[in-house]
C-alpha cells in the first residue's frame, strides 16, 4: 500500500482476468459455525461493476465481487469440468424435441450450452460421453 495526502493509505486493487483461478473466501454464518473452508473457481467473466462471473468444476456460476476473491496460486489446480457434477439448468429445452423433461438424459454442448435430450439425437446415445461433448449443430460449424 502506498501512502497518499493525510497520512492514509489507499487500498491495494484485486484484478482479475479471464481463466485465473481464485479462492472464494466465505465466512460462516455465525460465530458458532464451523469456519467455512476455500473452495477454488475459475473466473469466466469480469464485470465492470467488481463482480466476477465464477465458475466451479460442476460447471455451476457463482457471482461475487473481488473483495470475497482471493488468487490462487497452486500450481496443480485441475480445470477439467466434471460432467457427472454436471447440472441442467432449470427449463432448458432440448434443440429437437423442444421438451424441457428428462433434464437427467440432457447433454448440454460445452461449446454453446444449448441442452439435447440424448434419445433425441440420430443416432442415439445411450451413455454420457466422458469429457467434452459438442453438439451436432456445433460440430458442423467446425
Amino acid at each position: 500500500m502506498q501512502p497518499f495526502g493525510g497520512g492514509g493509505y489507499r487500498p491495494s486493487i484485486r484484478r482479475f482476468h479471464v481463466g485465473d483461478y481464485v479462492y472464494l473466501q466465505q465466512t460462516a454464518p455465525t460465530t458458532l459455525d464451523v469456519t467455512v473452508g476455500r473452495i477454488i473457481l475459475r473466473v469466466r467473466e469480469v464485470l465492470p461493476s467488481g463482480v466476477l462471473l465464477l465458475e466451479g468444476r460442476d460447471s455451476v456460476v457463482w457471482k461475487d465481487h473481488v473483495h470475497n476473491c482471493a488468487p490462487c496460486h497452486l500450481p496443480n489446480v485441475d480445470g477439467t469440468m466434471e460432467p457427472s457434477l454436471a447440472i441442467v439448468r432449470a427449463g432448458l429445452r432440448c434443440m429437437l424435441c423442444g421438451s424441457a423433461g428428462q433434464a437427467a438424459r440432457m447433454l448440454v454442448c460445452d461449446r454453446c450450452s444449448r441442452g439435447w435430450h440424448m434419445s433425441c439425437l440420430n443416432p442415439p446415445i445411450n451413455v454420457i460421453p466422458a469429457g467434452q461433448w459438442v453438439c451436432p449443430r456445433c460440430t458442423l460449424e467446425g
